[in-house]
């Protein structure tokens, strides 16, 4: 006997999920063989489980092929190509007969019938001839149905059967589980951050993309979402040992020297409004959000009501949660480096009660961009950059450097000026923090002195100086930096920039970058 199976519920993690297909068999008293279907091709094959009442019990569980039916069980591929031939057949018949019609209605090399008798024929003729063809329509239209059927039933055929030998207690008809995991499933979290103003916090949405490639919809079904993967079956990790050992430096050959070289040379090198319409009145499209169930291991998200999940798309969106998060909010400003200013959010991880994630930025409404959002990260606040602001104006000039030998010193100097003019020009108080360098000794020879910095802190450790201000509306701010080099004078003086950003690896599961704790596409952790 075959017993199909229907899917009800899945629980999907980061990169797989385990679907509950649910069916009904009819036994008899004494030993049953059922051939259950519905797991896909991409079903881990070892991992399925049946469940059965317990007046049912399993002699034997195997997985096989659509060859292994008995010869009292016809496929139903076999079954609908004879059900295709009786059609085709029929098709063939209504055919044969439009064309008897035709043939019949021409008189003339037959001289024995009357003219009444043809009048009769010929007016009978129209209505049996569309009798006919509506009926070849209905034929062919039947004969494209049956063929969608064979190919999903071929389809179908193509994917393992589980073979299970039953022995019941007594005959009737029986409810029965089939879970299985599935590989070509997962889900990735996406945020959507809306701010609203200076005075108002973030509003935060985080949604899950849901995809599947089993090659069948999931049709009306219960959806759990899990913020991690199965992980039972992964090694333990092992202290590795350390071993001490006294360091002899490796002699230098001439080509690594040259080798040397040429990396120090590459390193010098550097580094590389459309109209609105008419506003309706209209309101965000609301979603319902998700039950959160904190498991033993991971979050849970119940979504609410059953739904289709299609196989194949990305287009599975669900809103799993939506909360609000207190922010600070200033102008970001680094003129050497950028000539625009940003708008940035500084929040508090711990605040953030979600995975690590790609978010969508928008401004009063207005798209800004995508930003990485990791709340795993160690430092006590998350700056997020909310896209470029046009509030401010910021232009920096350099003055001519001058370099002078000290000769009772025995050194060269040289005295370095530059100066930032920034403007708010628009009709609101603005925080800004406004970011120049100055450069880092790395030798004991080599002194760099600052002289004027217009009150800005200075990083010891990277030169970085910062100035927090409060630009009011239309004020002009001057900030003047200037600082001096002194170095030997029969030396060189060489200077390089270093990029700095933030460490770019790459998830070892499935290669996407990953700047935090855990994979933004999987969810592994690295």
């Amino acid at each position: 006997m075959i017993a199909k199976t229907k899917v009800t519920e899945v629980q999907v993690y980061r990169r797989s999920a385990t679907v509950t297909r649910c069916g009904e068999a009819t036994l008899k008293e004494g030993r049953n063989t059922l051939f259950v279907q519905g797991m896909t091709q991409s079903a881990a094959t070892d991992s399925f489980k049946l469940k059965f009442p317990e007046k049912v019990r399993a002699i034997n569980i195997q997985i096989v092929n659509i060859d292994a039916l008995g010869k009292d069980e016809v496929k139903e591929s076999d079954r609908l190509k004879k059900e295709m031939d009786e059609v085709s057949y029929q098709t063939e018949i209504c055919q044969l007969m439009m064309e008897l019609r035709k043939t019949n209605s021409d008189f003339s090399e037959r001289t024995n019938i009357s003219i009444e008798e043809q009048e009769k024929v010929m007016e009978a003729l129209p209505e049996q001839l569309l009798k006919l063809h509506k009926e070849q329509e209905l034929l062919n239209d039947r004969m494209t149905k049956l063929t969608e059927e064979q190919g999903k039933a071929l389809t179908e055929e193509e994917k393992p059967l589980i073979m299970v030998e039953l022995q019941a207690e007594e005959e009737g008809t029986v409810p029965f589980v089939l879970q299985y995991q599935d590989k070509e499933s997962g889900w990735t979290p996406k945020y959507e951050i809306q701010y609203s103003g200076d005075d108002r916090p973030l509003e935060v949405s985080m949604k899950a993309q849901i995809r599947q490639a089993s090659g069948e919809d999931w049709k009306q079904v219960k959806v759990t979402l899990y913020t991690g993967n199965p992980s039972v079956s992964r090694d333990l990790p092992v202290l590795p040992v350390v071993e001490l050992s006294l360091y002899e430096p490796p002699k230098v050959r001439a080509r690594a020297k040259a080798a040397e070289a040429n990396a120090m040379v590459l390193d010098d090198a550097p580094m590389m409004g459309a109209g609105m319409m008419e506003e309706a009145d209209v309101a965000p499209l609301m979603m319902d959000m998700a039950e959160v169930s904190e498991e033993e291991t991971m979050t849970a998200f119940i979504l609410p009501n059953l739904r289709d999940i299609l196989s194949d798309t990305d287009g599975n969106i669900a809103v799993l949660q939506n909360f609000s998060v207190k922010a600070s909010y200033r102008v970001l400003s680094i003129p050497g480096v950028d000539t625009d200013c940003y708008l940035t959010a500084e929040v508090v991880p711990a605040e953030w009660p979600l995975p690590a994630a790609t978010a969508a930025v928008y401004i009063r409404d207005t798209f800004a961009g995508d930003v990485y959002v990791d709340p795993t990260t160690d430092t006590e606040r998350i700056t997020l950059s909310l896209g470029q602001d046009e509030r401010l104006t910021v232009v920096r000039t350099e003055a001519p450097k001058k370099t002078q030998d000290v000769f009772l010193k025995n050194v060269k100097r040289k005295t370095c000026k530059s100066g930032i003019k920034l403007m708010n020009t628009s009709s609101e108080a603005v925080n800004v923090l406004v970011k120049d360098q100055l450069p880092v000794s790395t030798e004991k020879s080599i002194t760099v002195e600052p002289a004027q910095l217009s009150n800005g802190a200075v990083d010891e450790e990277t030169g970085e100086i910062r100035w927090e201000l409060r630009a009011e509306p239309g004020q002009e701010i001057l900030l003047d930096v200037e600082y001096t080099i002194s170095w030997p004078k029969d030396k060189r003086l060489d200077e390089r920039r270093k990029a700095v950003g933030p460490r770019v690896r790459y998830c070892p599961t499935c290669g996407a970058k990953v700047f935090g704790k855990f994979c933004p596409e999987c969810g592994s952790v690295v």
